[in-house]
């Protein structure tokens, strides 16, 4: 009550245009104080929102980057298993092998050329690049199913070239060796 008496002890002595005026200043500064709260929570509540759009984006990439390496960790394991499984295979020995086997090492042009790569010192890949010029698609067909038996090796490369009945293929073929037993032997 005491509130209201001393309000009504202000407002009594002032003019009528002098009240307005007063009231007027004081429901001004009443909405400029309220639009201004108004606006700085408007703001802060959308800049929380773009940061948590952001901080769940952000989540979703580092959980498929992580099933990506759960991925690569298994086909990891996979391929240490194999190399682990026969430890002294060649690639050229197995290569040449085969190709007597089948019976086309006589289409081959040249000796063929075995290099190696170091790959993220793990694995040193192994490559044998070869040529054979006049072979017949059956040829081809039972030489690509050879090498795709060997768990071991891969095809990186086939090129084939018609040439009448016959076929020009320039073939590529890699297989893994660790690294690591590679720099304890030598």
């Amino acid at each position: 009550m005491s509130f209201l008496k001393t309000i009504q002890e202000i407002a009594l002595p002032l003019e009528t245009s002098e009240f307005y005026r007063n009231i007027g200043i004081f429901l001004g500064f009443l909405i400029l104080i309220t639009g201004g709260i108004m606006y700085y929570h408007h703001t802060e509540t959308t800049a929380l929102r773009s940061s948590l759009q952001k901080m769940y984006k952000t989540q979703q990439e580092a959980k498929i980057i992580l099933e990506k390496q759960k991925v690569v960790m298994k086909l990891k394991e996979d391929v240490n298993t194999v190399l682990e499984e026969d430890k002294n295979f060649k690639l050229k020995n197995f290569f040449d092998e085969t190709t007597g086997r089948l019976g086309i090492s006589s289409y081959q042009v040249k000796e063929a050329e075995v290099s190696d790569d170091i790959l993220q010192k793990l694995y040193t890949e192994i490559k044998i690049n070869v040529q054979f010029k006049g072979i017949s698609t059956k040829q081809l067909c039972e030489l690509l199913q050879a090498l795709e038996q060997k768990a071991r090796v891969y095809t990186k490369e086939l090129t084939i070239i018609k040439k009448n009945d016959s076929l020009d293929v320039t073939l590529t073929i890699a297989t893994l060796k660790s690294a690591i037993s590679l720099s304890k032997k030598g």
